[in-house]
């Protein structure tokens, strides 16, 4: 900190012991209203947030139906489990491969027709 910003503070603790007894209930009042400010602007941020993402679709996920057709594809393809290995993905990891293709699924869902 620098010395004027320190000196302001000092002044504003001096300023505040010479009033006498402080009235802790509008220094409450002052921090409840503050809180509501702070609520009030989050409330805000998150508002804007939805609205800025209104347009994404949700896409249901079927883990059954694409577990199936996961284990069907690892099945036909010989180089499948060479193809996961160079992603970093272990074969038997089937929740982050559906994860995966679930992902797929929605960036399709989402792509305009």
């Amino acid at each position: 900190m620098n010395d004027e910003h320190e000196l302001a503070q000092i002044r504003q603790l001096d300023d505040f012991l010479e009033d006498g007894e402080p009235d802790l209930a509008d220094w409450h009042a002052e921090l409840d209203a503050a809180e509501l400010k702070v609520k009030k602007a989050r409330l805000q941020d998150i508002r804007a947030m939805l609205d800025r993402d209104a347009g994404a679709s949700v896409v249901p996920i079927d883990r059954a139906r694409l577990r199936a057709e996961l284990q069907k594809a690892m099945a036909a393809g010989a180089d499948t489990p060479l193809t996961l290995a160079a992603r970093g993905t272990h074969p038997e990891d089937l929740d982050a491969l559906i994860d995966d293709l679930a992902e797929l699924e929605r960036m399709d869902a989402d792509q305009p027709k």
